[in-house]
Order: C-alpha cells, then structure tokens, then sequence
C-alpha cells in the first residue's frame, strides 16, 4: 500500500459581494466600538477579524482599497468621540488617519503572510506586526500610545499587570492574536489552528492570573499625604487668557488657596495640574517668588505647573514645572518633552530631576508625557518611585487618557499622582488601584488629598525594556523571508500548519 501525502487546499469562502460589505461594515463598526471613548472591552479581541478575513480571502488591490477605505471612516468615527465642545473636530484626522494606516499595513502584511504561508502564521503575523507598529508610533512619532490595541484593555486591571513584565507591546500581542485567531478560524476552519488556539487560551488566562495575584500584594513602603490641585482655570478662561494674560491674576488667589486647604488636610507634597496658570516672561518671577514662599510658609514640597509666554501673536509657550522644598530651594524645573501635536509649546529636552524629599523620591512628567513608555522608564530607571503627572483633559478623553498613563506607571512599578484641569484625576499605587479620584463634574473644591505608597516595585519590563517588539520586528523579518522563498519556490499550497 502506498503512502501519499494529502495537501490541504485553502478553503474558499464564496465571492459575494454581500459577504464582502458585510464584513467591511462588521469590521469598520467594531472599529468605533473598540477605540476610545464608549466602548466595549470585549469587542478589542475580535476587531480586526472581518477585515482580516477580507484579505485572507483574495490580496487584490481593489480588496485592499476597500479596507483601507474602511479602515479610514471607522478610526474617523472612533477618534471622533473625542472631540467635545472643549476640542474642535480639527485635529481627529491628524490622529485617525495615522491609526487608520497603521492598521491597514499590519492587516497586509498578515494576509500576505496567511495566503503564502498558512494559516497560523498569518495569525502570529498580525499580532506582531501591530506590536512593531504601535512601538514604532510610541517610540519614534508624536503620536504617542493613543490607538495601540493594549488601550481597548484599560479598565481590566488584573490584565493591565502583564505591563510589568512586557509592557504595552505584551498586551498589544496577545489582543492582536485574538483578532489573527478568529480570521483564521473564520477562513481556514479551527482544524487547522486548533492547537494554536489551545495556547492562545492558556496564555490569556495565565496573564489574567498573574494579575490578580499581583493585585493581591500590598503595596511597598510607607504612605505620604500628597495633595492635587485643580486650577479654577477652566478651558474657557485658558482660551481667554490667549489674548489677555491679566484676565488669570485674580484667580491665581483661588490657585494658592485651594493649595493652602490641601496642606491644611495634611498634604506633605502638593502638586497642580498642568499649566494651572500662564504667565508672562517678565511675570515668571513673581508666580515663582510666590510659590517659594508658599513652600516655606506652609512647610510643603509644592510641584507648581504653569506655562510661560514669550510670545502673544503668534502665541508661543513653555509648559513647565517648578518644584520648591520648605526650605526654598528649587528642586527642578522641567518642560515637557512631548507637547500635543499643534501645540505651540518649547519641546523640552531634559529628564525630570528626582527630588528626594522626607525620604520618598519624586519625579514627573506632563501630561501627554506619560503617554510614551520611554518616559516613564526614564522615570524608573533613574530612581523615581512616585510620579507627579500634572496634566489636563477633556471629557472626550475622560478617563481613558488617565488609564493610559496609568498602565505605563504599572509597567514600570511607580505610584501616580495625576490631578487633570476638566476631567477626573487620580492617585494610584504601583499596581494601578485606585486610591483616590476626583471627578471634574462633580461639586467640589478643586482638592484631592491621597496617602500614596512611597517605594517603587520592581518589574521587568523596567529592567529589559522593549524585548517584546524586538521580539516582534525579528518574526516579522523571519515571515518576509519565509514568503520570499515560497514566491522564488512556486510554492502557492499550504496545510495551514506552521511550515516545518
């Protein structure tokens, strides 16, 4: 009797222009409902499945125009919930469209990768594909973390912990896989990535226990009372003060008195929200002197963030902090790295100083800052283990930016003090729980005062950095060279088991 080999042909899903729109329309619509604000956690994991199929299906150049059409009007309608009446709708196609490309270059390569070599790889394919994406947007483009799939993930705490051990890249990895999984299950049947999604199940449920027993661990060190500030600074008097400085003076008051109720609650540090005021040049000197004094008077370390204007028409800022110990010394002075892009802010340079101060070390960023990874690695790295994040939202935003900064102050094992102009702030401890929040809708006093832990935890992801991607960038090479040699080969047939 003699042994042949059966080669398994790919299994065609009929050409119907019906199934083609019904998967655009699926695909573009668990766009919208993944991303940003008003979504569904869930739907993160299947995405990109019905646009993956599309492609899995047929390479041809109209398919590819089809989704990339979709992929554009679905990140337009999700990055679009987060224009408010604060934000214009101005800058949601300078984010959305970025995203939108992004996304069609991992889908391509997938496909490519799924129609030459099989099923199994094409799913790996995506996933790691949208790993080396989203670590090329965070790491070299001003686009910061915003629209990586680790972000659909936000409010699952227990997941948010394998940040510690691979950071964002880890979780982009294994939400991407979920979407690669289910297009391949969809095109192939699940026979052939049967043993693929057992893995895929063990993985998931490994990372979900790691992460509540990490939350079951009680946080390091002793607690310091940190206070945050809100300004009474609102973004309609922040526009005004765009062609009148002086309209600020008189609520600089109000700014130092709710500073005063936060060090009569105990506060030992106090912090405001990014630039609680605008000054100009030559009135720099006076915020400051009465900053300096505040610290000494009340005996507090005081981190007061405020922009200073060198220039009305065209306007033109620096958004910085200064921080001033009780015994007036200034301790730092930092500017943020990574203004919004657009806005007309001095791009800083330097890393934050840490201020050792009663024994716990500070150290900070500005907002959007926390957004890249690499800052609060920075912040790790050179010794921080409680990061001030002065910062200011809107409510399109509201919390999922704060969430963001939170899984990157989890990756690396720092406590986080973020008080927000307009949206809600929080204090979280190395885990990422949260230990207080104060909603900027709700009727208050502009105070929030927190015991926060004040030693960092170790993690990995602060020691080996960005492993995963590399990991990532390595596969994809390893799968472009696979599809080169089955072209140069002929080789168009596959089992939809890895290639051995």
């Amino acid at each position: 009797m003699t042994a042949s080999r059966q080669v398994l042909k790919p299994t065609r899903v009929p050409v119907r222009t019906g199934y083609f729109l019904v998967c655009l329309l699926a695909g573009g619509g668990l766009i919208v409902m993944s991303f940003m604000r008003y979504s569904l956690a869930e739907f993160g994991w299947v995405t990109f499945a019905p646009l993956l199929a599309v492609l899995h299906e047929r390479g041809s150049l109209g398919r590819h125009l089809a989704v990339l059409a979709t992929l554009v009007v679905a990140f337009l309608a999700a990055v679009s919930k987060m224009a408010t009446a604060e934000i214009p709708w101005a800058p949601v196609p300078m984010f959305a469209i970025p995203l939108a490309l992004s996304y069609f270059l991992a889908l391509s390569f997938a496909s490519m990768a799924h129609r030459r070599l099989g099923a199994r790889w094409g799913a790996y394919a995506f996933a790691s594909m949208t790993v080396v994406l989203g670590w090329v947007q965070y790491t070299w483009t001003p686009g910061s973390s915003w629209g990586v799939l680790a972000h659909t993930q936000l409010d699952n705490l227990p997941l948010v912990q394998l940040a510690a051990l691979t950071g964002v890249g880890g979780i982009t990895f294994l939400v991407a896989l979920g979407s690669g999984l289910t297009a391949a299950a969809w095109s192939r049947g699940l026979q052939a990535i049967r043993t693929d999604i057992w893995v895929f199940g063990v993985l998931v449920v490994s990372a979900l226990f790691y992460g509540q027993v990490r939350l079951g661990a009680a946080a390091p060190g002793d607690s310091v009372l940190v206070g945050g500030v809100v300004s009474p600074v609102t973004h309609n008097e922040f526009r005004a003060a765009h062609t009148d400085l002086e309209t600020l003076r008189p609520l600089d008051d109000e700014l130092f008195a709710r500073s005063a109720r936060a060090a009569d609650r105990g506060a030992q540090v106090v912090v405001w929200n990014e630039m609680a005021t605008l000054v100009s040049v030559t009135g720099e000197g006076a915020l400051a002197a009465r900053g300096q004094a505040f610290a000494r008077e009340r005996e507090v370390m005081l981190l007061m963030a405020y922009g200073v204007v060198d220039s009305m028409d065209p306007f033109h800022d620096t958004n910085k902090y200064r921080i001033y110990l009780p015994d007036g010394t200034m301790a730092d002075e930092y500017v943020k790295r990574h203004p919004v892009p657009g806005d007309p802010d001095t791009v800083g340079t330097s890393h934050a100083r840490v201020v050792n101060y009663g024994g716990v070390n500070y150290v900070g960023a500005i907002c959007y800052d926390f957004g890249f990874p690499e800052i609060a690695r920075d912040n790790a790295s050179d010794g921080g283990s409680v990061a001030l994040v002065p910062s200011s939202d809107w409510r399109g935003i509201d919390p999922g930016h704060g969430r963001m900064a939170r899984m990157n102050a989890v990756a690396v094992g720092l406590s986080m003090v973020r008080p927000v102009r307009a949206a809600t702030s929080i204090a979280t401890d190395p885990y990422g729980r949260i230990l207080g929040s104060m909603r900027a809708d709700r009727q208050g006093d502009g105070v929030m005062v927190v015991a926060v832990p004040g030693q960092r935890v170790s993690t990995v992801y602060a020691t080996t950095g960005e492993m995963v991607p590399i990991g990532a960038l390595l596969f994809c090479l390893l799968v472009v060279v696979r599809a080169l040699r089955s072209r140069k080969n002929g080789d168009t047939t596959f089992t939809g088991a890895s290639p051995s």
